[in-house]
């Protein structure tokens, strides 16, 4: 496929997948077809879908042969509808319809019917000539007006039309606007696509239908139509021109992250409008969006009037509260502010965004997945996660940080980064990859390599690397200590301090340390948090000889984190107490996780985990006395005087918390047998 197998958003293949009837080979040509931007979801799917060559194949093979291709067409057009309009389209009775020629292209069930096959359907719909088209729509036009059925009358009217009908605007338009609030974009952006076919150009009706819809693809995360049909508004103006400028603004960012050049038709306060309603869309929290991608609370600064925009509406203020109380340490209670009921009255749209549009509804889902992995439940989340980038596109909301979250949950369930977080990767319009050292240091961790995740993220604080995004979960296992995270819950937070105390824990306070850390952490109710630390306590308990208390340590991270569904983790863990000769789980249990390098050199990790509290110098002289070289040898290695080598002997001794060459020894080797 063009750019690659990952370069649709998942919402689109899952739209092609149900229109091919999940027939594989059918939906890979007709996505291989459409235009990158399509493709990533960022503009509307074209109608009818691209011909297909296996298809044609496959539809002389199936239609039927005496078959009349204009009524084959009127019923895959119709797609489904009722038994009298299926006999009104074959022209016989319902008793007759087995006999039909047509008889093979529908199913019956409950006096309704639907086109059975799915394949064949996109294919009919695509070779038919526009002239076909017409006569088709026409015909039913004439069938659903003379059953009563006024409504799809209409739109088989306005499409069947050979010149423009103003006299359809208006009608064409309140349907659009009833599919809006009903939170269907596709129908409210095809009535009133088809209401300005039909409108006289330049004229007040035109205006209205182009942004009627505009609104309709913001609502279906077509942003690239968004911005078309809101400049074509703008040139327009009849009325329109302030509310077209509010949302060409608020979808020039979502689509670029900036916001859009002055323009001298439009105030400045109709431009900062759209802009502050893009950063509540965006980043309610003002949390970083991306590697160089702009913080959308600093670029409305620049903005005049976007100061008074970020009041959230209706169809924003639940999923902003829920956040918020997920960040003051209650996550389920926001879980459950989302799952209330939206309410029947007073919630008005935003930019003609009801509280059902995709867009927010893919809002809510990422912050449902980002309260479920607050509250520790990684599996549930990833799996809610999942089944939303499937529906909606999820790629757009809180600045693309659904791609980075579903990375974070790949791994930890799965132990790698698969098509899921690439594709939301690719659907994401402007946000840049920030978290790249941080993830590849958890692959490199979640395998047995920390000194290869230690590396990483001293790459990453090397870099001045901003703060993670809203909340993910990071690594602070290895790397330096006391990096700068971004607004966590409370929980959160104390299981990161915890870890640091434990990885600052000295020789001759480690007990008392590990013991006060263990009483702590019982607090914490997140299993994926506490998990962490239990780990953490287990390897450095093992690490300082005390093996009876590490096993056990393990064994709790190791349930916690089958409790929470981080299985990699749980792989992880399961590997060390294999290592220790105390685990008998079975050989599934590290499933979906990477084995460890067998050939990884001891001294390596002990480089890792003693990096952040040594100096390069103290370091290099530290590892040459672990394999044993004597002073005069490190001094000759190191083109140092042995005094020198003495000194900084003497310091890491104290850093470290041993008094010999030998402990020295021991303790690095034990670092590397079991973190």
């Amino acid at each position: 496929m063009p750019g690659g197998v990952h370069d649709v958003a998942p919402h689109v293949r899952s739209a092609i997948d149900r229109a091919c009837g999940g027939r594989t080979a059918a939906s890979a040509a007709v996505l291989a077809a459409l235009d990158p931007e399509q493709r990533h979801g960022w503009r509307a799917l074209p109608d009818p879908l691209p011909a297909i060559r296996a298809g044609d194949a496959h539809a002389r093979r199936v239609l039927p042969r005496d078959a009349d291709p204009g009524r084959a067409l009127a019923l895959a057009l119709c797609g489904t509808g009722s038994v009298q309009v299926l006999c009104a389209i074959a022209r016989c009775a319902p008793d007759r319809i087995p006999e039909s020629p047509l008889a093979g292209l529908a199913r019956l069930r409950g006096g309704r019917f639907r086109f059975a096959d799915a394949e064949l359907r996109v294919q009919v719909l695509a070779a038919a000539t526009p002239q076909e088209r017409l006569r088709a729509h026409q015909l039913l036009a004439r069938v659903l007006a003379g059953m009563g059925e006024s409504e799809a009358a209409l739109w088989h009217r306005a499409r069947g039309a050979v010149v423009s009908d103003p006299a359809l605007v208006e009608p064409l338009l309140a349907r659009a606007r009833a599919a809006l609030h009903d939170g269907d974009a596709g129908r409210a952006w095809s009535c009133a696509t088809e209401a300005a076919e039909h409108a006289s150009p330049g004229t007040s009706p035109h205006a209205r239908a182009l942004l009627l819809s505009g609104y309709a693809a913001l609502a279906g995360g077509w942003i690239g139509d968004a911005l078309e049909r809101f400049a074509q508004t703008l040139r327009i103006d009849r009325g329109c021109r302030g509310e077209a400028a509010t949302a060409f603004a608020l979808a020039h960012v979502l689509r670029h992250g900036t916001p859009p050049a002055p323009d001298p038709r439009v105030s400045a306060e109709a431009i900062g409008r759209g802009c502050g309603l893009a950063a509540v869309l965006s980043a309610p929290f003002g949390a970083g969006l991306g590697d160089r991608g702009p913080d959308l609370r600093r670029l409305m600064a620049l903005v005049p009037g976007a100061d008074g925009a970020v009041g959230d509406g209706d169809p924003l203020r639940r999923v902003t509260d829920a956040l918020r109380t997920g960040l003051d340490g209650d996550p389920d209670a926001g879980i459950r502010t989302l799952a209330d009921p939206e309410p029947t009255v007073g919630a008005g749209p935003l930019l003609g965004l009801h509280a059902r549009a995709p867009l927010l509804r893919a809002r809510r889902a990422v912050a449902d997945v980002l309260l479920h992995v607050w509250a520790g439940r990684i599996g549930t989340a990833y799996g809610l996660l999942s089944a939303s980038a499937a529906e909606f596109p999820v790629a757009l909301p809180f600045g693309g940080v659904a791609a980075a979250l579903c990375r974070r949950l790949q791994l930890a369930v799965e132990g790698r980064i698969g098509r899921l977080s690439l594709e939301l990767a690719a659907a994401s319009p402007w946000t840049h990859d920030s978290d790249g050292f941080v993830d590849r240091a958890i692959d490199a961790y979640l395998r047995g390599r920390s000194d290869e995740a230690a590396v990483h993220m001293a790459l990453r604080a090397d870099r001045g690397m901003p703060s993670e995004r809203l909340g993910l979960p990071g690594l602070d296992e290895v790397g330096p200590l006391g990096a700068c995270m971004a607004p966590e819950p409370p929980e959160a937070a104390l299981a990161r301090t915890l870890r640091e105390r434990v990885r600052s824990a000295r020789e001759s306070s480690w007990r008392t340390d590990l013991e006060a850390v263990a009483a702590e952490s019982r607090g914490i109710r997140s299993p994926f948090e506490r998990a962490r630390v239990e780990a953490m306590l287990g390897s450095t308990a093992v690490a300082r000889g005390d093996r009876g208390r590490g096993v056990r340590h393990l064994r709790a991270a190791l349930s916690l984190f089958e409790e929470s569904g981080a299985l990699a983790w749980r792989g992880m863990v399961g590997r060390r107490l294999r290592a220790l000769g105390a685990s008998r789980l079975p050989s599934a249990a590290g499933a979906g996780a990477p084995e460890r390098d067998p050939e990884h050199s001891p001294l390596e990790v002990c480089r890792a985990m003693w990096e952040p509290i040594l100096t390069p110098r103290e370091l290099d002289v530290a590892l040459l006395m672990a394999e044993g070289r004597t002073n005069r040898e490190i001094a000759l290695a190191l083109q140092v005087s042995v005094r020198t080598v003495e000194v900084h002997g003497g310091r890491v001794f104290a850093k470290v918390d041993v008094r010999t060459r030998h402990e020295l020894t021991v303790l690095a080797h034990r670092t590397d047998q079991h973190l």
